[in-house]
């Protein structure tokens, strides 16, 4: 480490003589070396890395920031005073040190928010496990947006009076209201209790839940149906559950004679989508998630993308089929697949049990709003 600090020595010293211009290349060698060393630095180490970092970060510009935030935002522990200098920066800097960086505490996190824009805020509001200080921040601080997105947040913590303001918040809006009801500290009514609801309203929110993304998404049509998950929640046990059941004993029996089947299907699945065989790609898919190549075809190409994440991650697919299938989707569509490394992180925080839980409720809307279709027609 001895002969790191030399460099980093070095390094200032050129960036004190040599001026501002070369600020991006020298912030891009340093950002090297910091993590080259990350797992020897000490304390002081790490801080006087900061030190230097935060002198070239001030000199840099925008997009340059940018670059750099994404970068140190994955780091384990970051100097944490450059942490607030670039969390306090314009919000293309400051959005992936809110809402990613392992290395802002509580402390940090609400003197940060204490003091931020609306937009600093939504970013915040997106952060995995919030505490109750922090969100009682955000809800006291916020607009309309930062409160949605703090509903979508179903890891962050809230206290007694937040849940209350919440639901006056979420009262007439039957899709925010699902989204509380999801929640395991405010809970959920029976499903019944759920009117006017529509399916396609349902899987648009609940959904958007998982995305975390500050970005509003235009409405897309729901798939009219999606596997059913058994419900832990409830004893009652529906007519499809127990088929579903018994097709999961046969699929049991099965898996324990061929153990390469799904792995090797899978593997099929990546060199297929990465040849852009858009046919073959829906086929096996359809094969692995147990549904018609109808509703491969639209969650895989027209729903909205979380309908695709979700689907992936319950029938738990590795991180890079997932990326794979991103990229037929991106070759079909023409359009580019936005914050890729946002949504990979968010693709791979996310639980199969999540993942089935958004399944489940949007099977039991579909099961609702044809009862009451039924009923209509008697």
């Amino acid at each position: 480490m001895s002969r790191a600090r030399e460099c980093l020595d070095e390094i200032s010293d050129l960036f004190s003589s040599d001026g501002e211009d070369n600020a991006a290349q020298m912030l891009s060698k340093i950002t090297d070396l910091y993590f080259m060393t990350a797992d020897r630095q000490s304390a002081s180490d790490r801080a006087a890395f900061g030190d230097v970092m935060a002198r070239m970060v001030s000199a840099a510009e925008p997009i340059d920031r940018a670059r750099f935030a994404e970068r140190i935002s994955t780091a384990e522990l970051a100097p944490v005073d450059l942490l607030h200098q670039l969390a306090r920066d314009e919000i293309l800097i400051a959005r992936p040190i809110l809402q990613y960086s392992s290395s802002l505490r509580e402390g940090d996190l609400v003197s940060i928010t204490s003091e931020v824009t609306q937009d600093h805020l939504v970013a915040a509001a997106h952060r995995k496990d919030l505490t109750i200080p922090v969100t009682d921040i955000l809800i006291r601080r916020g607009e309309e947006r930062v409160l949605r997105a703090i509903m979508q947040n179903v890891s962050a913590e809230l206290s007694a009076d937040s849940i209350s303001e919440l639901r006056d918040i979420a009262e007439g809006d039957e899709a925010l209201q699902c989204i509380l009801r999801m929640r395991k500290d405010i809970g959920s009514n029976p499903i019944s209790r759920l009117r006017r609801l529509a399916a396609s309203d349902l899987w648009q929110n609940v959904t958007q839940t998982l995305l975390m993304s500050e970005e509003e998404c235009e409405p897309q049509e729901a798939p009219d149906s999606l596997p059913a998950v058994s419900d832990p929640d409830n004893g009652e046990e529906t007519a499809s559950e127990s088929q579903n059941a018994e097709i999961g004993a046969q699929e049991t029996e099965e898996d324990e004679r061929p153990q390469l089947r799904g792995a090797a299907l899978e593997k099929h699945l990546v060199e297929v989508a990465k040849a852009k065989e858009f046919d073959e790609s829906i086929e096996i898919l359809s094969q692995i998630a147990k549904l018609d190549d109808a509703m491969i075809t639209h969650c895989l190409f027209e729903a909205h993308i979380s309908a695709l994440m979700v689907l992936c991650k319950a029938n738990r697919l590795a991180p890079a089929t997932f990326t794979s299938l991103l990229q037929l989707r991106e070759t079909k569509i023409g359009t580019p697949v936005s914050d890729v490394v946002g949504l990979m992180r968010r693709y791979e925080g996310m639980t199969p049990d999540t993942a089935e839980k958004i399944i489940r409720y949007s099977q039991k809307q579909g099961q609702l709003d044809s009862g009451r279709a039924g009923d209509a027609d008697e």
